[in-house]
């Protein structure tokens, strides 16, 4: 056999492989050509899903596919991160993710479900929310340094409300700082924490906007925000910072697109651009202004990863200066 001749097999095989990139290359530069589903861990209804939905439809008129939002609720956003973390990483099921699902649930544990960093691939942009501090009307304090001394003054007898985790550390972060003993009452949202709050079962709750109405309509007071300005839906509310007040600055929470590790890098470009785009239309522009939440351009995938692994450190850093017993 001449030395400069390959056998035949080596040619086959080696023609087979070509023909397999190409397909593969092809199949990204035609992606997307079938529908996409953008999953939802959130309860159908609330504002993190009704973004979401908003989103869809604005990625979809840039994708030329429709985006389908299949809601997955349960273990507080659990079973939608790791449906996703599971699917095959071809750009097609992707995870409308954020901080309670992806970084503080697996914080909490003994044995995370998944690392966020490494089970995932960032995609687009972050949606900043804050958390308000609600208190019943009766409650005597009539803004923050009030509420503080109030609680110093009676230890183990204001019961406050958690409707996440992400409102249970705002809490717990602000009676570390503060000293403050406060019996905590748990609950599976923030509809049943508030239906109590607005009874005065419990005294005070961190909580979205979802509670926000409840707060126009008087049945609850608010007394700060953790945003880092004023929010625009009740701008007579101070932020902590301006009040001077250590505690909760990490209260808030982010939202972002996501998909399994592992995708290919021309699918990811390809719906950062479509989902950036969807986050700048006027349509999810004014749904966010309308539900209290901030768009914060992360505008590059690798702006994304990096801000995940820092909100991981940061998280898992937190429950342990908290002295949180994980599950």
């Amino acid at each position: 056999m001449n030395p400069t001749t390959l056998p035949r097999r080596a040619v086959i095989a080696g023609i087979g492989a070509a023909v397999l990139a190409a397909g593969g290359v092809r199949a990204q530069s035609t992606f997307p050509n079938r529908p996409l589903t953008l999953v939802s861990p959130y309860q159908a209804g609330g504002s993190a899903d009704a973004i979401a939905r908003a989103i869809a439809e604005a990625a979809a008129k840039d994708l030329g596919q429709p985006v389908i939002v299949e809601s997955k609720p349960g273990a507080e956003g659990l079973v939608g991160a790791s449906d996703v973390q599971k699917a095959p990483p071809d750009g097609y099921r992707v995870l409308w993710g954020g901080a309670g699902s992806m970084m503080i649930v697996p914080a909490l544990r003994k044995a995370p479900p998944f690392d966020p960093v490494t089970a995932f691939t960032p995609i687009a942009a972050s949606v900043d929310f804050s958390f308000f501090l609600y208190v019943h009307p009766s409650f005597p304090a009539k803004d923050m340094k009030e509420f503080l001394a109030y609680v110093k003054a009676h230890p183990g007898k204001v019961a406050y409300a958690t409707g996440n985790n992400q409102g249970l550390l705002t809490m717990a972060d602000l009676s570390l700082k503060h000293n403050l003993d406060m019996v905590k009452v748990q609950y599976k949202g923030e509809t049943g924490a508030a239906t109590d709050l607005l009874t005065n079962r419990v005294q005070a709750m961190w909580a979205t906007t979802s509670v926000l109405p409840f707060a126009k309509e008087g049945k609850l007071r608010v007394l700060a925000t953790t945003l880092p300005k004023r929010s625009p839906l009740l701008p007579e509310v101070p932020t902590m910072k301006e009040l001077g007040i250590a505690g909760g600055e990490f209260g808030g929470g982010w939202l972002g697109i996501y998909g399994p590790a592992g995708m290919p890098k021309p699918v990811v470009e390809r719906l950062n651009k479509a989902f950036v785009a969807a986050f700048n239309s006027q349509d999810v522009q004014t749904k966010l202004y309308n539900a209290g939440l901030v768009y914060t351009p992360v505008t590059t995938p690798d702006a994304l990863a990096r801000y995940t692994k820092d909100q991981r450190d940061m998280y898992i850093k937190t429950v342990k200066d908290l002295g949180i017993e994980q599950e």
